[in-house]
């Protein structure tokens, strides 16, 4: 019978641990300024000149370089829910480039963003989809 009562109290605690480790959502004003784009969707950046976003959050404008060619965007905030962020889809120049695998995949994610939560540090976010499933992790530059 004790063991019963302690695994029934165990059992909120372990719980509370699970959803502590996990991100947290948070403001998506937060991402105001220049960060590195270092992952796409599981897979890490490994070359020098990483992508880049650099959002204005007062005027909700995002613009970047998606590893070679040059994007200009709007995004849309939510005032009911504070870290919700779409990215609408972004006028891009137009070269050909060495690595296009990459830059496709980032302009692709960047079209599936719905929300930011908080990194491994305060100078890491994630942008994750509506399922929560990270899509791209940004490093503050």
């Amino acid at each position: 019978m004790k063991k019963v009562i302690l695994y029934v109290l165990m059992i909120p605690v372990f719980v509370g641990i699970l959803f502590s480790c996990g991100e947290a959502k948070t403001d998506a004003k937060k991402l105001e300024g220049k960060w590195d784009i270092i992952e796409v969707k599981g897979e890490k950046i490994l070359k020098e000149g990483l992508p880049q976003m650099e959002f204005d959050m007062s005027e909700n404008k995002l613009h970047g370089n998606a590893g070679c060619n040059i994007f200009n965007t709007t995004i849309t905030l939510d005032d009911k829910d504070i870290s919700s962020i779409t990215i609408n889809p972004a006028a891009t120049t137009m070269m050909a480039c060495p690595d296009m695998a990459t830059e496709d995949a980032i302009l692709k994610a960047m079209g599936d963003v719905k929300a930011v939560k908080a990194g491994k540090s305060e100078n890491e976010m994630l942008l994750v989809d509506s399922d929560e499933n990270v899509l791209l992790v940004l490093s503050k530059n």
